[in-house]
Parts: C-alpha cells; structure tokens; sequence
C-alpha cells in the first residue's frame, strides 16, 4: 500500500515552489520561441493556413491546433512566435495538472517533482518549442485523469462533468484521446473489488456514463464534419496505422522502444520498466499493490504495449504513446520517492535539463565552437530555408503579378503559403486524378481554369503530364539554399500558359 504522507509532504508550499518553477521554465520558453530565427516546419504552417478558414475539422486532425493558432495570431499576429505561443503556455498548464494528480495519488511533495519532471521531459521541451495537435492532446487528457480521480472519491457533478468536457475537447485535439477509454476498460479489469461505501465502482455509475455521453456529444461536430467530406481524418488515420504490409517488424517495435529512452528520458524510462516488473512480482508473490498503482498503470502501461504492438505489425512515431508519460511520470516519481531514490529524479532532471539546454541554444554553440555541423545533426535541417524561398517567390509574383501558384507537394505548399507575402491563399494543387491525399487536395481544383497561366513551384524538374496539359511551359528560375556543405533546398519555377485541362 502507498504511505500516508506526513505533513511536511503535503505542505501548501509544494504546490507555490512548483508554479514558481513552472512559470519560470514557460517563460523562458516563450523568450525561445519568439527569438528563433527557425522558420515553421510543414506542418506548423498547414495548420496555420487551417486557421484561416475556421471549421469542426480538417483533412488530418481534428480542429482544437486551428481554432488555437486563431486565438494566439488573433493577439500578437501571424509571426512564428505567435503560431507557436500556445505550446509553451499549455505545457505549463499541464504541468500544474500532473501537481494535482501527483498530490491526490501520492503527496504535494510527489506532485512538485512531478510537475518539474513533467515540464522538463525531453519530448515536452521539443514540443513546447513547436505547435502540435499533443501540446493539447497531453493537456486534456491530463485534465480528464485529474477530473477522474476527483469524481471518483467525491462523487461530485463539477468533477463528471470536467471529465466529460476534457474528454470532448480531447477528442476534438487528437483521436489518440480514444486511447482514455481503453484506460477504463483496463482499469476495471485489474483494479480490485471496492465497497460502494469506498469508491464504489466506477462503470456501474450514471453519472460516469452521463460524463462519457457528454464527451461525445462534444466531439459530435467533428462526427459531422467527417461524414459530410467523406471521412477524410478518420482515412488519413487508418492509413497512418498501415496494418497489412509487413506483419512482423520486430526492429520496429525495437525502434520505436529506443526511441521512448529520447521521449520521456533514459532515467525515467527504464525506471518506469523496472518498477512494472517489480509490482508484477509483487503481485505474483501474493502481495497486494495499492489502488494509486493500479489507476496509474492502467492510464499508461496499456498505450505503450499497444503502440509496441503497432510498431511490431508495421510503424510506430516516437510520440504515438505520449499520453501514458502523464500518469507514467506521476507513477515514476511517487515510487521513487517511496523508497527514497530522490537522487535518481535529480540526476534526470539534470541530464534532461542540459539536453534541452543545448537544443535551444543549438545555433550559438554552433557558432560559438566554430563546429561544421552535418545535415544529420541538426533537429531543424528540414525547416531551414523556407523563409529565404519565400522571399524568392516574391519576386517572381511581381514579375508575372497575374498568375495562380501551383504545386504538386503540400509540403512546399505549406512552407510558402505562409512564408510568401502577401499570402497567395488562391494557390492550387495539381491534381489529375482528383485524388484527395491532403489538404489542398481536398480543398482546391483547377478543372475550371481552363485558358488560365500559372507558376508552378516544384521541387524536382517538371514532369511530362504537366507539360502536356498546357499550350507552353517554360523553367524562368530555380532557387538554392544551402543550409551545410552537400545539403541543398532546392525548388523549380516553371511559368505554365493556357492551361488546356487534365484530359489533355
């Protein structure tokens, strides 16, 4: 069973230390993201180019990212600081939740260095740095896992109902928030029988239900969305899972468990596996683990066994199983604690906070060292140059100041969308065979533009049916950027006349 905590543990000023380190770390997060000279990556500036047309969803992701940047532009302007403002500030949120779960399961001295282990996580410091559908996901299943415990001990409506709305507006951050209903399901299999007159159980609940139905009423408009543009997100997911191609990739799941030492910190993360299996012997040896253990593995354990899986099958992305670190953070540092390895959290806050040092300030070593940096050393290689090709294209819209942007990749259509002024937002996708793989697939036809000229900005030499497809093309310019030795953006600029259709 876990100990009561003494009074010192649970001292009010737990919880004042963690916010004044918290803010501390956000603010100067903030001061990061609004001094790089990084421009956005692909998919930052495609969600902001979604924030320029408000709706209950989007070709890949559900709508939360967009209606954010809208807030956040809305205030300071469409800079890269301002599409970013919102990851530090959630995170910082966030980590004040991961107190208050800390605090309820175990101590206010466990909630403090849960909070600051939170905050400083490797994963967490990148993400905070760069605006993601996770900075959301984390902060609202977070929220729905404090609400969770509350309700269940309280029985208390605001509690139910807080989980309901975190659950909704999770669902509407990132479908991985349906992983929050596999917690349950986990949770009542292995949590031991309670009396009604302790916590009782929590499914044979209406108002568990009733939060639940809330939740999807909630989501309800995305539902919508999905079904009257064909279920676009819901695709494009199932075709990120990619099950039936290889079925076996033991290196994968490998992979993807190598990766989680960079997510969630070596220390923290084979700490986490050691002291699974410890309660797994404990368990086997007759002895009983407390309820607080058993809540905290079934809202982490089960999400990182399944993207295991899903990485054995056929991929898995670093970051898939970023929701269990929430509990697995708050179970991680409790335990330590418990039996007194302070020492271990200290030596892993100090290493994750030396990593996130140097990401930072990557540049000025750079610089400072005099060091010949290769293209796979650096986190930003594939985000360096947007901004100077930008500039670029600029110059030839003012030179053919009547012609529509056109663009084959909706990575590049992304970068200069936001970095070409002022924004070409009439530009198009070429797609002949009406496929709807992205966005601006979706989203953007030429078929009635026929006689019309365009610029088309690819980043390879123009294909055949493109060509064909027009009464004359021309290459006019092709820009470089050369960010390393060997290492090169390069984009064609094609003026495209009279267009004459597809079929032709």
């Amino acid at each position: 069973m876990t100990p009561q905590p003494t009074a010192d543990e649970n001292h009010p000023t737990w919880a004042t230390i963690a916010f004044a380190v918290v803010l501390a770390v956000t603010l100067f997060r903030v001061l990061v993201i609004f001094s790089s000279s990084i421009p956005l990556f692909f998919d930052e500036a495609q969600y902001w180019t979604w924030a320029q047309d408000l709706a209950f969803g989007y070709f890949s992701k559900p709508p939360v990212i967009a209606w954010a940047i809208a807030g956040t532009t809305a205030v300071c302007g469409d800079g890269e600081g301002c599409i970013r403002m919102a990851a530090p500030v959630v995170h910082g949120a966030t980590a004040m939740v991961v107190f208050a779960i800390g605090q309820a399961l175990y101590s206010g001295r466990s909630g403090f260095w849960a909070a600051v282990t939170y905050v400083t996580l490797p994963g967490v410091s990148l993400s905070a740095v760069i605006i993601s559908t996770d900075v959301f996901l984390l902060f609202l299943w977070s929220l729905a896992f404090l609400a969770f415990i509350k309700a269940e001990v309280s029985n208390s409506w605001k509690w139910w109902l807080l989980l309901g709305v975190a659950l909704g507006f999770g669902l509407l951050s990132k479908y991985a928030m349906v992983f929050f209903f596999l917690s349950f399901v986990v949770l009542a299999i292995i949590r031991k029988p309670y009396s009604q007159k302790e916590v009782g159980v929590f499914w044979r609940r209406p108002v568990f239900w009733t939060a639940a139905a809330i939740g999807l009423l909630i989501y309800a408009p995305n539902l919508w969305w999905n079904w009257s543009n064909g279920f676009p997100s819901y695709l494009h997911t199932g075709e990120n899972i990619n099950i039936g191609e290889d079925l076996v990739n033991p290196l994968k799941a490998l992979e993807f468990l190598a990766s989680q030492l960079g997510v969630f910190g070596p220390i923290l993360f084979v700490a986490f596996i050691v002291l699974v299996l410890r309660l797994v012997m404990k368990t086997r040896s007759g002895h009983e683990i407390s309820d607080s253990q058993r809540l905290l593995l079934a809202f982490s354990l089960p999400v990182i066994t399944l993207i295991v899986v899903e990485a054995f099958l056929t991929r898995a992305h670093a970051n898939w199983a970023a929701t269990a670190y929430i509990a697995a953070t708050v179970f991680v540092v409790g335990e330590l604690l418990h039996v007194r390895k302070l020492n271990l959290l200290k030596g892993s806050l100090a290493l994750h906070v030396l990593a996130a040092a140097a990401f930072y300030n990557f540049d000025l070593i750079v610089r400072a060292l005099d060091i010949s940096i290769t293209p796979d050393l650096d986190p930003a290689r594939r985000m360096r140059g947007w901004d100077h090709a930008g500039d670029w294209v600029e110059g030839l819209r003012r030179d053919h100041p009547e012609v529509t942007l056109l663009f084959d990749d909706r990575k590049v259509m992304s970068e200069l969308l936001y970095y070409v002024q002022p924004h070409p937002f009439d530009s198009v996708m070429w797609n002949p065979k009406n496929q709807k793989n992205n966005h601006y697939e979706m989203t953007t036809r030429i078929d009635d533009s026929v006689g019309q000229n365009f610029l088309y900005i690819i980043r390879h030499d123009q294909p055949d049916y493109a060509a064909t497809s027009f009464s004359e093309s021309q290459l006019i310019a092709t820009f470089r950027s050369r960010a390393y030795s060997g290492d090169v953006l390069r984009l064609n600029a094609y003026l495209l006349s009279d267009f004459q259709g597809y079929d032709r």
